[in-house]
């Protein structure tokens, strides 16, 4: 049976192929168009699983304590969390000028959703967890990648900055 893991980066695989076909105007249309994908393949495969958005992980009121999608099992723990983030391409007309840039590059924003990430692995709120920055005109591209990240390139302009978290099961 596929695992959560193998689930979202299919879906990830799947946003890059079809990536094209989309116009994202802000974060939350990623993962609108993320989750309802999972959604899809979830009862497409008759899969154990559900998808939450703003499912909360880490003590606290805030909404930032919360994971922008969590996959639960049949168990109801989350096998997988993941944040996104999304910086349009700046040369779109489509989108105001000042808007730009959207996202923050430090421990306010992307390098916040890298360290959150870690957070719902290492307290034990999740078994996996992913930060996804989508830079669509590459924008923040040259910028070194965060720590635990690393940069990948999905075509036409679209960089994306994957962080990947994991249990530690270190049995030595």
């Amino acid at each position: 049976m596929k695992t959560a893991t193998e689930l979202f980066e299919e879906t990830l695989r799947w946003l890059r192929r079809n990536y094209v076909r989309f116009r994202f105007f802000a974060e939350r249309d990623v993962v609108w168009t993320a989750q309802v994908r999972l959604i899809e393949a979830i009862e497409q495969e008759q899969l154990p699983f559900r998808v939450f958005n703003e499912y909360p992980m880490l003590a606290g009121k805030r909404r930032s304590l919360s994971a922008e999608l969590a996959i639960l099992g049949q168990d109801s723990l989350v096998e997988l969390a993941a944040e996104f983030k999304y910086e349009p391409a700046h040369s779109r007309d489509d989108i105001q000028r000042q808007k730009f840039p959207v996202v923050f590059w430090g421990r306010n924003g992307v390098g916040k959703d890298v360290e959150r990430v870690q957070a719902f692995v290492e307290t034990g709120r999740a078994e996996v967890a992913y930060a996804v920055f989508i830079d669509e005109g590459g924008y923040f591209r040259k910028r070194p990648p965060h720590p635990g990240s690393e940069w990948v390139d999905w075509g036409n302009g679209v960089w994306v900055l994957l962080s990947h978290a994991v249990v530690n099961l270190d049995f030595t």
